[in-house]
C-alpha cells in the first residue's frame, strides 16, 4: 500500500511537470489557413499573418507563427530582418527538437547572410545539418537541400566556386530524393551561374536549359521569364542574347526587367542606339533600385555613344544617387538590426523573470501536494499496521501449505528421476546389444579391416567402402538400429538419412577416420563437417 501511494504521488508530480513543459499543438485556425495558402498564394498568406495579434497566441503558437512568417517573407522576397527576434526565440524554444529547430536555424542563417555575416551564417547551416543528420523523410530532405543550396550561395559570394558546386550537388540529391521540383530547378540555375563564373558558358547553358525545362512544366510565368533571362546571359552572340531576353520580357515584363538591361547592351553592340535607349527606359520602371541603377548606367553609355555628354553626365548623377541610397539603406539595415537585437534582449529578460515566477509557483504547489500526500501516507500506514497481524497469520498458514506441496513435489521429482535412470539404463543395454549384433555382421568385419589402415597413408593407397558395400551397410544399420533411428527421427526431424547413419556408427566407438571410410572417403574432415551440421540442425 505504501509503495502504491508513493507511485500515485510521483504520477501526480509527473503530470504537473508534463503539463507545464508541454509545447502543445497549433490550434489557431488563422495559422493553419496561412500555412495552407503558403505554396499557392504566398502574398495572401503574408496578409493573414500580418493580421494576427501575437498577444492572443500561446507560446507554442507564437513560435509556430515566427517560422511561418519567416517562410512567407522568404517566398515573397521580403527582408527577413523583421523576423529576427521571433527566429531567435524559436531557436531557443525548439532546441534539439528536430525539424522545427533545423528550420529556425535555416532562417537565422539567411538573416545573417542578408546582413553580410557570412561566417556566422555558415555556422548556423552546419548546426542545422547536424540536427537533421541522416534522414529519409521528405520534409527533412527538402529542408536539408535548402540548407545545402544556401551554403552554395554563401560560398559563391566568397568566390569559393568549387566548394559552392559541391554544396549545389548535395542540394540537388536531396531535392531528387523528396521530389521537390522547384528546388531542383533553383539548384540547376545556381549551378549554371556557378559555371558562368568559371567561364564555362557551355556547361552553364546546359544547366540553364534544364532549369527552363522544369519551370516550363510548372507554367509559372515569372519563373519562366527569369529562366529565359538566365539563359540569355550564357550566350556571347548578340542575336541569341536578344532572342532569349525578348522571350523573358514576353512572359513577364514587370518582375524580370533585368532582361531589358541585357537587351539594351545587346542593341548598343549592334549599333541600334534607339532600341537600346528604349529598353533602358523600360528597365527604369523596375522597383528594384539595383536594376534602376544599371538602367541609368546603360543610358549613360547610350548618351556617350550618341556624343550627348551633357545627358550622359546627368544619367551618371542619377546612377550615383541611387548607389548612395543603396549604401545608406544597408547602413540603415544594420542600425535596425541592432534595434531588433536590443528588443530581443529585453524580451529574453522579461521571459526569464516570468519563468522564475512560474517556477517558484510550481515549487510551492508541489510542496503543498507533497505535504498533504505525506499526511495521507501516514494515516494509511497506521491503518496498514492494524491489518499487519492478520496478514502475517494468513501468510504463515500459506507458507505451511506451500512447504507441504514442495515436499510432495520433491518426492514426485525423485520418482521421475529414478524412472528416467531406469529407462536410460535399458536404452544403453539395448544399444550395446545392437552393437553386439552389428559386430557379427560381415560388413562390420570389413569395416574393422579397413580401420587397420594408417591414417597418414597416401590418399590413393587408402581403401574405402565402395558404393555396393555402403548400400549393404545402410541396410544392415537400418535393420539393427531401427528403434534408435526412429528415436532420432522423432527427436530431430531435420536429421537426414546420412545423419542417422553417422549417429549409429558413432555408437560403435569408431574414430572419425573409420567413420569417414564408411562414407566412402578417406578424409576425416567430412566427419567433422557433418558433426557441425548435425549440431546446427539439432539447435534449430
Amino acid at each position: 500500500m505504501l509503495n502504491r501511494l508513493f507511485f500515485i504521488l510521483y504520477f501526480i508530480l509527473g503530470i504537473l511537470i508534463f503539463v507545464s513543459c508541454n509545447k502543445g499543438k497549433q490550434k489557431n485556425q488563422q495559422l493553419l489557413r496561412a500555412e495552407a495558402l503558403m505554396t499557392s498564394f504566398p502574398d495572401s498568406s503574408y496578409f493573414i499573418l500580418q493580421g494576427i495579434a501575437l498577444n492572443n497566441l500561446s507560446k507554442d503558437e507564437q513560435m509556430y507563427y515566427g517560422l511561418l512568417l519567416a517562410k512567407v517573407s522568404d517566398k515573397n522576397n521580403l527582408s527577413l530582418l523583421a523576423c529576427d527576434s521571433l527566429i531567435n526565440e524559436a531557436i531557443r524554444y525548439y532546441t534539439n527538437d528536430g525539424i522545427n529547430y533545423a528550420k529556425a536555424l535555416m532562417y537565422k542563417e539567411r538573416i545573417q547572410h542578408q546582413s553580410g555575416m557570412n561566417k556566422e551564417a555558415i555556422e548556423y547551416c552546419f548546426m542545422a545539418l547536424n540536427e537533421l543528420g541522416d534522414v529519409d523523410k521528405k520534409e527533412e530532405q527538402q529542408i536539408k537541400g535548402m540548407i545545402y543550396e544556401d551554403l552554395g550561395n554563401i560560398y559563391v559570394s566568397q568566390l569559393l566556386v568549387k566548394e559552392a558546386m559541391e554544396m549545389f550537388v548535395h542540394a540537388k540529391e536531396c531535392f531528387w530524393r523528396c521530389g521537390y521540383k522547384d528546388g531542383i530547378a533553383s539548384t540547376m540555375s545556381n549551378m549554371g551561374w556557378n559555371y558562368l563564373l568559371e567561364g564555362d558558358t557551355a556547361s552553364a547553358r546546359d544547366y540553364m536549359k534544364q532549369d527552363l525545362m522544369y519551370v516550363l512544366e510548372r507554367q509559372d510565368s515569372v519563373a519562366i521569364s527569369v529562366a529565359y533571362h538566365n539563359l540569355s546571359c550564357t550566350y556571347e552572340d548578340t542575336d541569341s542574347i536578344v532572342f532569349y531576353a525578348k522571350l523573358s520580357l514576353a512572359f513577364d515584363d514587370k518582375t524580370s526587367l533585368k532582361a531589358a538591361i541585357m537587351l539594351g547592351y545587346s542593341f548598343i553592340n549592334k549599333g541600334q542606339i534607339d532600341s537600346a535607349q528604349y529598353y533602358f527606359h523600360q528597365a527604369l520602371t523596375d522597383t528594384m533600385m539595383e536594376t534602376r541603377a544599371l538602367a541609368f548606367y546603360g543610358l549613360k553609355d547610350v548618351m556617350e555613344e550618341s556624343e550627348e555628354f551633357q545627358k550622359a553626365a546627368e544619367y551618371w548623377g542619377d546612377y550615383s544617387a541611387i548607389m548612395d541610397s543603396i549604401y545608406f539603406m544597408k547602413t540603415d539595415s544594420e542600425i535596425k538590426k541592432k534595434v531588433y537585437e536590443h528588443k530581443v534582449e529585453m524580451k529574453v529578460y522579461k521571459e526569464r523573470i516570468r519563468m522564475k515566477i512560474w517556477l517558484f509557483s510550481l515549487i510551492i504547489s508541489c510542496l503543498l501536494i507533497i505535504l498533504f500526500s505525506v499526511l495521507g501516507i501516514l494515516w494509511m500506514k497506521r491503518r496498514k499496521d492494524m491489518l499487519q497481524l492478520g496478514h502475517e497469520r494468513d501468510m504463515a498458514e500459506l507458507q505451511y501449505h506451500i512447504a507441504s506441496l514442495r515436499c510432495e513435489q520433491e518426492k514426485d521429482k525423485e520418482a521421475i528421476s529414478q524412472k528416467e535412470r531406469e529407462i536410460r539404463r535399458i536404452s544403453d543395454e539395448k544399444a550395446k546389444l545392437c552393437n553386439l549384433i552389428f559386430e557379427k555382421t560381415a560388413i562390420y568385419k570389413e569395416i574393422a579391416k579397413l580401420a587397420l589402415q594408417k591414417n597418414g597413408s597416401k590418399k590413393q593407397e587408402i581403401r574405402v567402402l565402395i558404393e555396393e558395400q555402403q548400400k549393404i551397410l545402410r541396410s544392415t544399420i537400418a535393420n539393427i538400429y531401427k528403434d534408435y533411428i526412429a528415436y532420432l527421427n522423432e527427436a530431430y526431424p531435420k536429421y537426414t538419412e546420412d545423419d542417422c547413419l553417422f549417429s549409429c556408427l558413432s555408437l560403435c566407438g569408431w574414430d572419425d577416420f573409420t567413420i569417414a571410410l564408411c562414407f566412402g572417403n578417406s578424409d576425416k574432415r567430412i566427419v567433422i563437417q557433418r558433426r557441425y551440421r548435425m549440431k546446427m540442425r539439432s539447435s534449430d
